[in-house]
């Protein structure tokens, strides 16, 4: 699964939540943009995980979020 989250300062600990659900969590990339600007997203993290432990019917309710 890919997650992504806004930076570290607004979701502090979400690698450790994620790997609660998943046995290996990686940082993939870290947000940013051409202009510069600190947003929520500025220092966002995307993750890449695998292993999941429970079942998908169990993890994707407490993870999905569209914002």
């Amino acid at each position: 699964m890919v997650a992504v989250a806004p930076g570290p300062e607004h979701i502090p600990g979400h690698a450790a939540r994620l790997r609660r659900y998943f046995r290996h969590v990686r940082v993939a990339a870290t947000l940013s943009n051409p202009q510069g600007v600190h947003n929520i997203e500025w220092g966002g993290q995307v993750y890449a995980c695998t292993g999941p432990r429970p079942s998908w019917a169990t993890i994707w309710p407490e993870l999905r979020m569209y914002a």
